[in-house]
């Protein structure tokens, strides 16, 4: 990821399973100790592994709508490699 730097990743972990949801954690990354984005979803996929969705908002209408979106590849695959990665050795 030239340029970009994952500087730091917390992670916060919850339980929704009790009302059937599906989100484990949430996170949210720090960028060339420069840039907070916070919002990042951690969720048990359908096939048994895990998932990061990014930011996003649900509009009046309905709709999820992304807050944030990585346009390169190399780029989105980094960063949710990164958090499973983190969400995996949390408490570890």
């Amino acid at each position: 990821m030239p340029g970009l730097k994952i500087t730091e990743i917390k992670i916060y972990p919850f339980d929704t399973s009790g009302a059937g949801g599906k989100t484990l954690a949430m996170a949210e990354i720090t960028v060339n100790d420069a840039l907070l984005i916070k919002g990042f979803r951690v969720v048990q996929a359908k096939g048994g592994g895990l998932f990061v969705g990014f930011p996003c908002v649900k509009g009046k209408d309905g709709k999820w709508r992304d807050q944030v979106a990585a346009v390169d590849n190399l780029v989105k695959t980094t960063i949710r490699n990164r958090i499973i990665e983190e969400y995996k050795n949390y408490g570890a």
